[in-house]
């Protein structure tokens, strides 16, 4: 990877920055399905056809070809190299750079973080034990009259925190953690020269990153004591405005077509426990752009189910905007008066759920509903007033039809002529260019002028190998059930080759290979090129595991047929030099003749071809 900078370190900064929010600070872009669109940055457009992929994390211009992950933009626009890159990008975001780019300072800092995870990780088994044990019985009770199962306690790792003082201290110390450690990550309180247990009689909830590390807790009191929750303190593994609680169970579903947003842990939990296992919840805090990047890398259709009561229709509010300027497609779940998604899911089931979900409504349908509520319509100013804040509302709308919809609507509700609607817009409406570059760029890169690609018939063994690498790039579990299928010398093409071998190292870490984390590892940039189109795949299967297997098949078929032709043209060799009864010659015949029978009965198999 780096000589200069350790790995955990460079996907900690390529993870924190978002890629659609660093190159907005270049370009202007727009959401578009599940992409984002700007003018080029590479090359000299009056069309957008810069595309920026969230979900993966990477960019490509459909005009000049360019494209990459953060850091080969970044090295790019700022003429960096990969090093320089990675420390811009860690200053833009607040992340300490290595206290020395030495080797054993580099590995010191990982193994603290991993201590700190381990520890976590200790603490969480200990909460769990103890919901488990005799101390513990009144706080499961608690859970299980919740409607929460045994089966999702453990899914969750729910567990609970003993009423005492220094329970959770004396166990930890006991395992040989030091306590310094337990203050910095929060699970100890260090305050006038006394030191005790942050958490104490409380269900606690483990809080799982989206790389499923163990980087905090959440408490809850089982009674009506404040603070009614109760989170970690903020430390070097937890900043709880850039994590979601159950993403690390909803990122399984496969695919994910959309995320429900939830306010609370039980309410994640309730749905999951109803099977709805797609529902993640901010950490008590109102929803942060960091989260809304986030989710919209794994979908960008997003529903939120915040509670039926005044704060949670303003945290609704507040979240739309800040979803809607990450590039989701927003929808409101609007939920009874004063009930939450536990109340609903307990006391109607989840059919009723998703019904309320079916009749979800549109991020400006919300906004209308919201601000007419706040009208007497029957008042003449009240009717004024409401229709022209309505109409600033309308000016969000950049789809011409799907804004005639809405003006529609407002004239049915108001009796206010469209045209007359219209034109209030066009007064309100400011007059800026909002595809215009944030900066002068043109120029600033390494191909200035548009390449146009030609396309050829792609051989179906290659044809196959990208398949397989492109499905490698969907998620972990994807891509070990397709390395444990392939041998050495599958692949034909060596790019192809170098991209599994990266894939196979680092599952052997139990790292995930995201497809702009492989990019770190290739730097040649006509390889990186070709990986990043294979990525842009699209591929349409019925069912994954048979398309795998054709995709393996493909390429033992190839590697069959280039030995047959390998041995036909040896043995006609032979043939001619006159050495047709030699030893070597009749080995020769049989190995043909086996590929043959092979063939002939479709049985490609696994076994070695030479």
């Amino acid at each position: 990877m780096s000589s200069f900078l350790p790995e955990d370190f460079i996907e900690e900064v390529r993870v924190a920055n978002e890629i659609t929010d660093v190159i907005s600070e270049y370009i202007s872009l727009k959401p578009k399905g599940r992409n984002f669109f700007g003018l080029c940055p590479f090359h000299n457009e009056k069309t957008p056809s810069f595309s920026v992929d969230p979900q993966k994390q990477l960019y490509h211009c459909f005009g000049c070809g360019e494209g990459g992950n953060v850091f080969s933009f970044v090295m790019a626009q700022e003429r960096l190299d990969f090093v320089d890159s990675v420390k811009l990008l860690a200053e833009r975001k607040g992340i300490p750079l290595p206290g020395s780019l030495d080797r054993t300072q580099d590995e010191e800092a990982r193994k603290h973080r991993e201590e700190l995870y381990k520890l976590n990780r200790e603490a969480a088994m200990f909460y769990y034990q103890s919901l488990l044990s005799p101390e513990g019985k009144h706080a499961l009770k608690y859970l299980k009259s919740r409607g929460i199962n045994h089966r999702t306690i453990k899914a969750f790792g729910l567990g609970y925190a003993p009423n005492s003082w220094d329970s959770t201290m004396k166990h930890l110390l006991d395992k040989g953690f030091e306590k310094q450690l337990l203050i910095e990550i929060g699970l100890l309180v260090d305050k006038s020269q006394r030191t005790y247990d942050r958490f104490r009689n409380r269900v606690m909830f483990p809080i799982i990153d989206h790389r499923n590390r163990l980087v905090g807790f959440g408490g809850r009191v089982m009674d009506e004591s404040v603070p009614k929750y109760l989170n970690s303190s903020e430390s070097p593994v937890f900043n709880k405005s850039s994590i979601l609680f159950g993403l690390n169970l909803a990122r399984k579903q496969r695919p994910i077509d959309n995320l429900i947003v939830v306010e609370g842990y039980l309410d994640v939990i309730s749905l999951y426990e109803f099977g709805l296992k797609n529902a993640v919840a901010s950490l008590g805090t109102a929803l942060t752009m960091d989260q809304a990047k986030l989710m919209r890398r794994y979908t960008p259709n997003i529903y939120i189910a915040y509670d039926g009561d005044t704060a949670g229709q303003k945290a609704t509010a507040r979240s739309l905007d800040i979803l809607k300027d990450a590039g989701c497609n927003v929808r409101v779940i609007k939920l009874p008066k004063g009930k939450d998604p536990d109340d609903i899911l307990r006391k109607h089931g989840v059919e009723y759920f998703n019904k309320l979900k079916e009749d979800a409504v549109s991020l400006i349908n919300f906004k209308l509903d919201q601000l007419q509520s706040g009208y007497d319509l029957d008042s003449q100013e009240d009717k004024v007033e409401f229709a022209t804040k309505a109409a600033h509302i309308l000016i969000e709308v950049e789809n011409p039809l799907e804004r005639d919809i809405y003006v529609q609507k407002l004239n049915a509700t108001t009796g206010f002529k469209p045209e007359l609607l219209y034109r209030l817009m066009g007064q309100l409406e400011k007059p800026t260019d909002r595809t215009g570059l944030k900066k002068n760029l043109v120029g600033n890169n390494r191909y200035t002028t548009s390449v146009k690609k030609v396309r050829l018939q792609t051989p179906a063994n290659l044809k196959a190998e990208k398949h397989l690498i492109g499905l490698m790039g969907e998620s972990q579990e994807m891509a070990k059930k397709i390395i444990d299928q392939l041998e050495k010398g599958d692949f034909e093409d060596p790019v192809h080759g170098k991209v599994a071998g990266i894939v196979k190292e680092l599952l052997d870490r139990d790292i995930e290979p995201k497809p702009a984390q492989i990019l770190n590892y290739i730097k040649d940039d006509h390889e990186r090129d070709k990986v990043i189109e294979i990525f842009r795949l699209e591929m349409e299967y019925d069912n994954v595991d048979r398309f795998i297997k054709d995709c393996v098949e493909e390429l033992r078929r190839y590697r069959l047929e280039k030995r047959s032709n390998y041995l036909k043209e040896q043995i006609s060799k032979m043939d001619r030099e006159g050495n047709s009864g030699s030893t070597k010659y009749w080995e020769l015949i049989e190995e043909l003749q086996d590929i043959n029978r092979r063939n002939k009965l479709g049985d490609i198999g696994k076994e070695e071809v030479m």
